[in-house]
Order: C-alpha cells, then sequence, then structure tokens
C-alpha cells in the first residue's frame, strides 16, 4: 500500500520534525521519538508509569466529571494529567499517552506548540507510537492477521480495538471494521460507515451470517481486486469484527 504523504504546516510539525534530526518525513520523526522515549521501557503493554517521569509528568489523576477526555496540567515545576474517569482501559491508556505526547512539545524549549489541529494529530500519532510501538508491534502481529488475532493483540497492549484495528492498516494495508446489529459501526481503510454496500451481494451475505452468529471467510471482489473477507462474531452479541485484505495470504508490510 502507498499513501500520499501529508504536507504539514504547523509550528508544531516543524518542532517535532526538528526534535527527531529532520528525517524525510513526520512519520518517521514520531516513529524515532517514541524510540527514544521506549528506550528501557517495558512493553507490551507500554509502562506509562515508568515513561512519565521521562516527561517530567508526576501523575496521572482520574477525575469524576471531567468534560474531555484528558488534560496535560501543570503542577509546580513539574506537569500532571487528569483523565476522565468514565474512560474504558483503552481509551484511558491512549488518552494518557496523548496528553504525555504534549509533555514531549513541553521538552522542546519556550513558547512550544500548545493549540491547533495538527498539534493534536501529531499527538495522536505519537500516542499509537507509543502504546503500539512498530518493531514491537510487527513482531507481535506476525503475518496472519485474523480477526481474532486483532483481539488478541488489543488485549495483549492493552489497546481500544479500534486503535489496534488502525495500526493494523497503518502497518499492513489491512482494511478492518466492525458491524453492530447488520450497520458498519466504525471502519479504517476500504470500508467505513459511509461505504455503499448495495452492488456487493458477497460482503452483505457475510454481514448477514455474522448477525446469525456465524464466523468464517469468503472471497470478495472489491474496488476491482479479489480480496478476502474474514470475520468473527463475539459471543452472545450481534456484533462482529470483519478484516479484508489482498488475495494473498500474506499482507505487505508498508510504511517499513
Amino acid at each position: 500500500m502507498h499513501t500520499k504523504q501529508r504536507h504539514w504546516k504547523s509550528a508544531a510539525a516543524r518542532r517535532i520534525a526538528e526534535l527527531a534530526g529532520n528525517p524525510p518525513n513526520l512519520e518517521e520523526a514520531v516513529t524515532i521519538i517514541a524510540d527514544r522515549l521506549l528506550e528501557g521501557i517495558s512493553c507490551p503493554p507500554t509502562d506509562l508509569e515508568a515513561l512519565k517521569t521521562r516527561l517530567n509528568v508526576k501523575e496521572f489523576e482520574s477525575v469524576t466529571g471531567l468534560p474531555i477526555a484528558g488534560e496535560l496540567r501543570r503542577d509546580g515545576d513539574t506537569f500532571k494529567i487528569v483523565y476522565a474517569t468514565s474512560l474504558s482501559r483503552g481509551r484511558r491508556r491512549f488518552t494518557i499517552a496523548h496528553e504525555l505526547s504534549h509533555a514531549v512539545f513541553e521538552t522542546t524549549g519556550a513558547k512550544c506548540p500548545r493549540f491547533g489541529r495538527e498539534l493534536e494529530r501529531i499527538c495522536d500519532m505519537l500516542a499509537g507510537e507509543l502504546l503500539l510501538p512498530k518493531r514491537i508491534f510487527l513482531k507481535a502481529a506476525g503475518r496472519n492477521i485474523s480477526p481474532g488475532r486483532i483481539y488478541d493483540l488489543a488485549h495483549l497492549f492493552q489497546t481500544s480495538l479500534m486503535a489496534t484495528a488502525l495500526r493494523c492498516l497503518q502497518l499492513f494495508g489491512l482494511s478492518v471494521f466492525q458491524v453492530n446489529n447488520g450497520q458498519i459501526a466504525w471502519g479504517y481503510g476500504d470500508v467505513h460507515p459511509r461505504s455503499d454496500l448495495r452492488n456487493n451481494d458477497i460482503l452483505r451475505g457475510a454481514i448477514a451470517q455474522a448477525m446469525n452468529g456465524t464466523s468464517g471467510q469468503d472471497i470478495v471482489y472489491f474496488r476491482e481486486r479479489e480480496k478476502v473477507l474474514e470475520w468473527t462474531c463475539t459471543g452472545g452479541e450481534r456484533r462482529a469484527l470483519f478484516v479484508l485484505r489482498p488475495k494473498e495470504r500474506r499482507p505487505q508490510i508498508v510504511n517499513s
């Protein structure tokens, strides 16, 4: 899979590139910085408690009724991260990793970026790299990535199913989507909630089977190519996770 490189324009992008030594692209910069921070840190799952000390963060604090997922707050000469009590484990860990990424910017000197759409996007990227480090994730995932394997990886790395699925798209080019009660709830890659499946009888049939509690695999013609569609049902619920990959069995690693 070849993805078009994004053209980053913000001060946040310049800061993170400089911090990494100005590699060819921002994605590589994020990987370099994450690798530095994670040296000697236990993973999987990433030991966020150990990581926080490297970024001058004193504590993580659960706050009831917090109107946002989380926030990095200055606390004297250090920082603390607050997060909403209501977050699931995977969402909580991603929120903390995102705020730790803001703390990375605080290490870059005076007038560091603290607001902006690209800043938030970069912090999401860095959070994903901290929680699901490329080298470690590739080794753990192996080459035969089924829906069940994605569940296993989410459990291993203590990340949400969505974050784990996104990593599978980024590193293997796999399309992953979840169906709840016959409707696509979310998806990364070729299939998402806005996808028009009216002319794809095989895919619609697979969704119908999944909603009846049947896991399986089929060949589907999608976007002018034959692909393997595999799905696993969640026991007792009208919910299923799907993986759509090229017909050749082993997915190709991308962005390596």
